[in-house]
C-alpha cells in the first residue's frame, strides 16, 4: 500500500467501504446450506481438516489443492461442530481482500477518485455479495490474481510470481490471467519505448514468472502423485470442464442471453448497467481519440474483457455465474470509468452555465444517485434474493436431516440416490454408513440380501419422484415408514427421512413401525 501520507484524503472512506462490505457479507454468511458443488468441496476440507484423509486418497479430485487446505484451516479455526462457518471463513476474507486490493490497483492506474467508486462497487456487488460465503474456489482465486495484477502494475515481479503461483495451486484457470497481469506491467514504461526495450521488460517478468508457476506446477503434481489417484486431477479437470467444441448455431443466441443474464448482477441494477455500457463505448473512442496512460489501460482491460467472455460464450463451457467471478473486479473497473467520464461530461456541460458551486452540487448529487441505486441491490443479495451464488433455499432442512439421521444406531444405513455430496459433508463422522443407490433394481436386491441384518433408511427430496423405488422396495418385501420431516424456511416440506420396514404383518407389530407418511 502506498504510504498513508499519500492518500490521507481517501483512507476514511476505503475504510468505511471495507467496513459496509464486511456487514454486507456476514449477514447472509449463515442463511444458506451447502449448494452440492460446495458440499463437495466441504468434505474435502473435513477429510484434511480430521487427519483422515489429508491427501485426499480416497475422491476424485479435478483442482488443485490448496483451496481445500485453506478451508480445512477454516474448519480448525471455526467451530467443528457446526463446519459451515469455518469453511466459508476463507472465501469470506479473500472477498473483503479483493475490494481492497482493487481499491490499490484502480488508485494506480487511475486515482484515488475512480479507486473509490471501484471498491464501492465490488463492496456492494450482489455477485461478490453472494460468492463470498460460498465455497467455490473463485473467491480465493480472484483475491490471488487481484494480488498479481497490483504487482503487475508496479513491475514487482517477484510479488506477481508469488501471487500467480498461490493463483495456479486454487485453480488450473489462474493461467488465463497471465497474459493481462503481464500487459499491466507495460502501463509503467514512459510513452514512446522503443520495442526491444517492452521486449526486454517482458522478458524479465517471464523469467521471474516461469520459475514460479513451474514450482507451483510441481508441488501440484507431486501432491497428486502421492495419492495415486485412478485419474489424476489434471485429466478430471480436463474431463468435467473442458467443452472440446464450439457452440452450435442455436446456441449463440441463447448462451449470449444466459451471459448477459448473469453480468447483469454486477450491480442488480438496469439503469447503472445500462450507463455502464454507454459510457464505456464514449470512454473507448475518446481514449482512441487522445491517447494516454489511462486511455491505455481502458483500451487493455476492455479488450480483455471481451475476449474472456467471448470465450465463454462461444466455446461451450458451462454457462455458470461463478465463471464470471474472477472477471468481476475488472468489469468493475471499467464500469467505475466509464461512470466517472459520464459525471465528467455532465459537470463540463453544467459549470459554464451553472457555476462551480452548483457543479460541485450536482456532482455529490451524483454520487448520491449512484449510492441508491447500488444499495437496493446490496441490500437484497444480503438477504440472498438473486440466484447467483450458493443456495437459496432448495437444500434447507438438509443439516436438520442429517442431525437426526446422526441421531441413529450406529450401523444404520442410509441408502442415497439425490444427496450424496451434502452426506459426504453433513454426516462426516456420523455413525450412518451412506450407500449409493443407482438404480431401483440395485435397491431391491439390496433389501432382500441385507435389509434384515440393520435398520436401513432413505431421504427423499420433495422435488422428486420415489414412486420407482417404492415400487422395487415393495417388491422386496418393504415399506416407507416416515420417521422425520424437514422444511425449508418458509414452511414448506424440504425432505422426509424413511425407514425401510418389512410388510410382513407380524414383523411390523414385533417392530412396532407403523407407516404415518402424509
Amino acid at each position: 500500500m502506498p504510504r498513508p501520507t499519500a492518500a490521507k484524503p481517501g483512507w476514511p472512506l476505503i475504510v468505511a467501504i471495507l467496513l459496509a462490505a464486511t456487514l454486507i457479507r456476514t449477514l447472509p454468511l449463515l442463511d444458506n446450506r451447502f449448494h452440492p458443488d460446495e458440499a463437495l468441496y466441504g468434505s474435502f476440507a473435513r477429510r484434511i481438516a480430521s487427519g483422515q484423509d489429508p491427501l485426499l486418497t480416497g475422491v476424485l479430485v479435478d483442482k488443485p489443492p490448496l483451496g481445500f487446505y485453506l478451508m480445512a484451516f477454516g474448519l480448525l479455526l471455526g467451530d467443528a461442530s457446526h463446519g459451515e462457518l469455518g469453511a466459508r471463513l476463507p472465501s469470506l476474507y479473500a472477498s473483503l481482500v479483493s475490494v481492497a486490493l482493487l481499491f490499490v490497483l484502480a488508485r494506480r492506474l487511475y486515482g484515488q477518485v475512480a479507486a473509490l467508486v471501484a471498491a464501492a462497487l465490488l463492496a456492494a456487488s450482489p455477485l461478490a455479495v453472494l460468492f463470498a460465503i460460498t465455497l467455490f474456489l473463485d473467491p480465493l482465486l480472484t483475491a490471488a490474481v487481484l494480488w498479481a495484477f497490483c504487482a503487475a502494475a508496479r513491475s514487482r515481479w517477484r510479488s506477481l510470481a508469488v501471487a500467480m503461483a498461490i493463483a495456479l495451486a486454487i485453480k488450473q484457470t489462474a493461467l488465463v490471467f497471465v497474459p493481462l497481469a503481464l500487459a499491466l506491467s507495460l502501463l509503467r514504461l514512459r510513452p514512446g519505448t522503443a520495442a526491444r526495450q517492452v521486449l526486454t521488460h517482458l522478458w524479465g517478468g517471464v523469467q521471474r514468472l516461469a520459475p514460479a508457476l513451474a514450482l507451483s506446477a510441481v508441488a501440484i503434481f507431486s501432491w497428486d502423485a502421492a495419492r495415486h489417484p485412478v485419474i489424476g486431477l489434471w485429466r478430471q479437470g480436463h474431463a468435467d470442464n473442458m467443452p472440446g467444441r464450439l457452440v452450435r448455431a442455436n446456441e449463440v443466441t441463447p448462451r449470449a442471453l444466459a451471459w448477459a443474464g448473469l453480468l447483469h448482477y454486477t450491480t442488480a441494477s438496469t439503469a447503472l448497467n445500462g450507463l455502464a455500457v454507454a459510457g464505456l463505448a464514449g470512454l473507448l473512442i475518446a481514449g482512441a481519440r487522445r491517447p494516454s496512460r489511462a486511455a491505455l489501460a481502458d483500451g487493455l482491460l476492455a479488450g480483455y474483457a471481451l475476449l474472456y467472455l467471448g470465450a465463454y460464450w462461444l466455446l461451450a463451457f458451462n454457462v455458470w455465474d461463478r465463471y464470471l467471478l474472477p472477471l468481476l473486479p475488472v468489469l468493475c473497473l471499467l464500469t467505475a470509468r466509464s461512470w466517472l467520464w459520464l459525471a465528467a461530461r455532465v459537470l463540463g456541460w453544467l459549470r459554464p452555465r451553472a457555476g462551480p458551486s452548483l457543479a460541485r452540487l450536482a456532482l455529490a448529487g451524483l454520487a448520491v444517485l449512484l449510492g441508491v441505486n447500488l444499495l437496493p441491490g446490496a441490500v437484497h443479495a444480503a438477504r440472498s434474493g438473486y440466484p447467483v451464488g450458493g443456495d437459496h433455499g432448495a437444500y434447507d432442512g438438509v443439516d436438520d436431516a442429517a442431525r437426526f439421521l446422526s441421531g441413529l444406531p450406529e450401523g444404520s444405513v442410509l441408502y442415497d440416490h439425490w444427496l450424496s455430496w451434502q452426506w459426504n459433508f453433513y454426516l462426516f463422522e456420523a455413525p450412518v454408513y451412506v450407500a449409493w443407490l443407482p438404480s431401483p433394481d440395485v435397491f431391491a436386491a439390496d433389501l432382500q440380501a441385507f435389509g434384515s441384518k440393520s435398520p436401513r433408511y432413505l431421504v427423499v427430496p420433495s422435488w422428486e419422484q420415489d414412486s420407482e423405488l417404492r415400487a422395487a422396495a415393495a417388491g422386496a418385501g418393504y415399506t416407507f415408514v416416515a420417521r422425520h420431516y424437514s422444511y425449508r424456511r418458509d414452511g414448506s416440506l424440504s425432505l422426509t427421512v424413511y425407514e425401510l420396514a418389512p410388510t410382513h404383518p407380524a414383523t411390523l407389530q414385533a417392530t412396532g413401525l407403523h407407516d404415518d407418511s402424509p
